[in-house]
């Protein structure tokens, strides 16, 4: 980290403390400088007696080319009287207001495939967590009562820059669509990188990110890429039985079951209407281990999804990013789109929780699948520390 210190003596200036503060608030300087690229935190700072006026620059790395205007000149008169550069050698947190002085855990909470906070599925991102052991990774799983918590350690293979473990608030996953994009997002804006790998239990999964904002997104949101595991498939066992606990008697497609990790089992729906309409028998449902139940639908040329898996903590999925690769792959298979397209895939509206995902399975030389890629937008609603 990079920090500089930089300050105004006022001695001759129009300019006192008093009227510095208030044109931090009424020209809005604070906000504009949270949308500074690289910006850890900024201090505005002034001497007890007033006599003196500047603030505390901490940067991730290199000080930015382009910043904002410098509004305090115009007010105090002529330019900053002096400015100091450092290099943060340490960091040293103290307890906070409520005196904890344990080991802690900085966390973000990212809102996957969606361009806003409070839409998309939501996962928690707990950085350096090679301290912590798999119990209390569960525990903390728990504690946060969301669908998946990830983990970030060191990785053990060479191609990989961040190893990765994923805990909904009952079990382990070797893999999981949502919690690694939503990772992929925090590492990406941490690190300030546009390219990752991740080693998890169902091997490295590479990412693309675009860190670009648009019009839509802030800037603590990106747009990733990942390619996922290709899944292996068959007919689901239990398909009468999954039927009737969902509330229906057939199935657009035949039922099977995918697993590129989780297991997902896909069951089609005439159309929009009757998937809103899906009532699930929750306890009827919690009855099938170590599965979720994947309900689809054609609308126009998008397709609407409802996941429900109590054998993996979930009532309803708001956003299933690994279901929407396998889903890709189940209709071309069957016909319904040709290999190669993209899939747009919305899901979470009667959670309210809108979600959009995007999907392409690609066939090899030999006719099988050969890769499987699912995208969408993540952002970051919340940050934190958890006293473990």
């Amino acid at each position: 980290m990079k920090m500089e210190i930089a300050w105004w003596d006022l001695e001759g200036s129009p300019a006192t403390a008093q009227s510095l503060e208030r044109h931090l608030n009424e020209d809005g300087v604070v906000q504009t400088w949270q949308a500074v690229e690289g910006l850890r935190e900024k201090f505005w700072i002034a001497d007890p007696a007033g006599k003196r006026w500047g603030a505390v620059i901490v940067w991730e790395d290199e000080r930015p080319p382009s910043l904002p205007e410098n509004l305090a000149a115009s007010v105090v008169g002529y330019p900053v009287t002096h400015r100091d550069h450092f290099e943060v050698q340490a960091v040293a947190q103290g307890a906070g207001p409520f005196g904890v002085r344990d080991s802690s855990h900085r966390y973000v909470v990212v809102d996957a495939f969606a361009t806003e906070p409070l839409r998309g599925n939501p996962v928690a991102v707990v950085f350096d967590a090679a301290d912590l052991t798999g119990s209390q990774m569960q525990r903390i799983a728990k504690e946060m009562n969301l669908s998946e918590v990830v983990f970030l350690l060191p990785p053990t293979v060479e191609d990989a820059d961040v190893r990765v473990r994923i805990f909904t608030p009952v079990n382990e996953l070797p893999f999981a669509g949502h919690p690694l994009l939503g990772a992929a997002v925090a590492v990406a804006l941490d690190l300030r990188r546009d390219r990752l790998r991740f080693e998890t239990q169902m091997g490295v999964v590479p990412f693309r990110i675009d860190r670009t904002s648009d019009d839509r997104c802030g800037g603590s949101s990106a747009y990733v890429s990942m390619e996922q595991p290709i899944p292996a498939w068959e007919p689901y066992e239990h398909a009468e039985e999954l039927l009737a606990a969902l509330g229906i008697t057939s199935s657009t497609l035949p039922v099977e079951v995918y697993r590129n990790g989780p297991r997902h089992v896909f069951v089609g729906l005439p159309d929009a209407e009757a998937l809103a309409a899906l009532r699930p028998d929750h306890r009827a449902l919690a009855a099938f281990p170590d599965m979720a139940a994947n309900c689809f639908a054609q609308e126009g040329e998008r397709w609407l999804l409802r996941m429900f898996s109590p054998a993996y903590g979930v009532v309803e999925d708001a956003a299933t990013g690994s279901a929407a690769g396998s889903l890709a792959v189940h209709l071309g298979r069957h016909g319904r789109v040709e290999f190669g397209k993209t899939v747009e895939i919305h899901q979470g509206v009667q959670l309210g929780r809108d979600s959009v995902m995007f999907a392409v399975a690609t066939l090899a030389e030999g006719g099988e699948v050969g890769l499987v890629r699912v995208s969408g937008h993540g952002t970051v609603a919340a940050e934190g520390i958890i006293h473990v």
